[in-house]
């Protein structure tokens, strides 16, 4: 990991540490009492740093931006596909399954007595200004 210069130190300690700040104070508006004292506590020891001696904060910056900073996107991947299935099992597979039970919206039957699935179009002249813009 390349060395952090003052103003990403300073940017960590300020963004860090107000998210703890403010992560504490949504805990203490929700009644918590240890908690919000322990984010709080957190918070301002990444803040004032960041914003007086950002050097102070490279070890910090080094365990966040390593360790944690893996662990996290490994829980993020395994989160994403687990809700992403989720998501398809739940909403997608049974929205399609009604719509192949009631309708097709294809048009794939040939149950009216057509030959082919083919829809034939009116003939126009080409316009070469239609393949300008497409959409």
């Amino acid at each position: 990991m390349p060395a952090a210069t003052t103003r990403e130190l300073r940017r960590f300690g300020l963004t860090v540490g107000g998210a703890f700040l403010i992560l504490g104070s949504l805990s203490r508006w929700r009644g918590h009492t240890t908690a919000p004292a322990v984010m709080w506590v957190v918070g301002t020891l990444l803040v004032v740093p960041g914003l007086l001696v950002p050097a102070v904060l490279v070890p910090v910056y080094r365990f966040w931006m390593g360790p944690v900073l893996r662990v996290a996107t490994l829980v993020g991947e395994v989160v994403s596909r687990v809700f992403l299935g989720v998501l398809f099992y739940l909403v997608f597979a049974p929205i399609g399954l009604v719509m192949r039970r009631f309708r097709d919206p294809l048009d794939r039957t040939l149950h009216d007595g057509r030959a082919s699935n083919w829809v034939k179009r009116p003939q126009a002249p080409v316009d070469p200004k239609r393949y300008e813009q497409t959409f």
